[in-house]
């Protein structure tokens, strides 16, 4: 397989939004700030984090979840917001044609989410969507402004 290939699959918008979807789902209220939903594909994307993230629990905090080797590739993660501000629209676009999503300050999915990463039978896929289930839900916790800070 190709590196245009490989890119089709990572990047096809229904496994994006599902990324999103996922982050959603773990997040309080099922909500996160708009803002915070553009680093979500550049934070699942990169092994050392989406690995940490796999680690993590739903109990887990920012500060939990920061440690040198990943603060390490949060510089990086800031240089490839650009080039991911594009793929989350797409997913964002197709998140919302499949689901009830409110887009205002925050992003809310409106329905109850019984779909959970655990559900997941390939074990590839299981742990993209478990990074992000945890992702969104160390984001829900604390304060946005916080979050900025640190990233």
């Amino acid at each position: 397989m190709n590196i245009a290939q490989t890119e089709k699959i990572l990047f096809n918008p229904l496994f994006t939004s599902k990324l999103l979807l996922m982050a959603l789902a773990g997040a309080n209220n099922n909500k996160l700030k708009v803002e915070l939903i553009y680093y979500i594909l550049p934070l699942i994307y990169n092994d050392i984090i989406k690995n940490k993230l796999v680690k993590s629990t739903a109990k887990s905090t920012f500060n939990t979840f920061l440690n040198s080797e990943v603060k390490m590739e949060l510089i990086v993660i800031e240089t490839l917001l650009a080039n991911y501000r594009k793929k989350t629209k797409e997913a964002l676009i197709t998140l919302s044609n499949i689901y009830n999503v409110e887009i205002s300050d925050y992003i809310t999915l409106k329905e109850e989410q019984k779909t959970t990463y655990s559900e997941e039978k390939n074990l590839i896929l299981k742990e993209y969507y478990k990074a992000a289930f945890n992702l969104g839900s160390i984001l829900s916790k604390e304060d946005y402004k916080k979050i900025f800070f640190n990233l």
